[in-house]
């Protein structure tokens, strides 16, 4: 019988869960939470079957907060050191600097990213379909076990991800424009706002203000952990955009660069 340990039942862990069951990847997925109620919540919505271990799992599932998935690994890697360990955490260097800190980097131990999220949170906004055509972003390093790859990699495309490689450095330059600075972008413009009462602004704000104002909604708890593990990265991307703030005097110079900027977007077509 397969078995799946699942640590922390929110969005991403618990949408796992939920399509690992739906594919038959597991037979049986128990629950850790530090947040008794999330677990009750995990339960009743069918993404755990039991607070766990009850028994030795053959895969752990690390979904805790970024700052916290090392020291969920070592714990982890020490209880079960024959099972397959993974996590789902949005920035990857200083998770894998701090296991090479600790003494190594197991070679059982594959470092993922699913590329997909929601303004809602916790187990009750899981879905068994989060992944499907969505990407996920496997970052092994050279500790890592290739067939250990190979399997955590064919999980993920088991529930419907497209699953790519990358240096866990390189992937956090990336996510760090992507989608870390949209966010903090996203929740600036709100506190921005608060010159503004909300009667005022639901007057007067358009589809533009709630396309780009959506994911200020998100979890702050879950968000300020993100931000603050990838600041480096953030910060440096967050230089160039301020320089790119400016209307030019030039009406023409500043429509080529819109005109540009709008090229851009429409080829990369998602």
């Amino acid at each position: 019988m397969a078995t799946l340990l699942l640590v922390g039942t929110g969005l991403i862990g618990g949408s796992f869960a939920l399509a690992a069951r739906r594919r038959g990847l597991f037979d049986r997925i128990d629950g850790i939470d530090t947040d008794a109620r999330a677990l009750a919540d995990a339960r009743s919505h069918g993404v755990v079957d039991a607070p766990g271990p009850e028994i030795r799992p053959d895969a752990v599932c690390v979904a805790t907060p970024a700052s916290h998935i090392a020291s969920c690994v070592e714990e982890m890697g020490r209880r079960h050191p024959d099972a397959v360990l993974f996590d789902v955490g949005s920035v990857k260097s200083p998770v894998v600097d701090a296991l090479r800190a600790g003494g190594r980097v197991s070679p059982r131990f594959v470092p993922c990213h699913p590329v997909v999220g929601s303004e809602r949170s916790g187990p009750s906004a899981a879905r068994a379909d989060l992944f499907e055509g969505r990407s996920v972003v496997v970052t092994p390093v050279a500790e890592t076990d290739a067939e250990t790859v190979g399997r955590v990699s064919g999980w993920w495309r088991t529930v419907g991800a497209r699953v790519t490689e990358c240096p866990p450095g390189e992937h956090d330059r990336i996510l760090a424009v992507t989608s870390h600075l949209p966010h903090l972008l996203a929740f600036a413009l709100m506190e921005v706002l608060s010159d503004f009462d909300d009667e005022t602004l639901r007057a007067t704000v358009g589809g533009g203000f709630r396309d780009f104002s959506r994911i200020a909604a998100s979890d702050p708890a879950i968000w300020s952990d993100i931000l603050h593990e990838n600041r480096e990265a953030v910060l440096a991307w967050a230089e160039k955009l301020v320089a790119r703030l400016a209307i030019d005097d030039d009406k023409e110079a500043l429509r080529q660069r819109l005109a540009d900027a709008r090229e851009r977007r429409r080829r990369l077509d998602v």
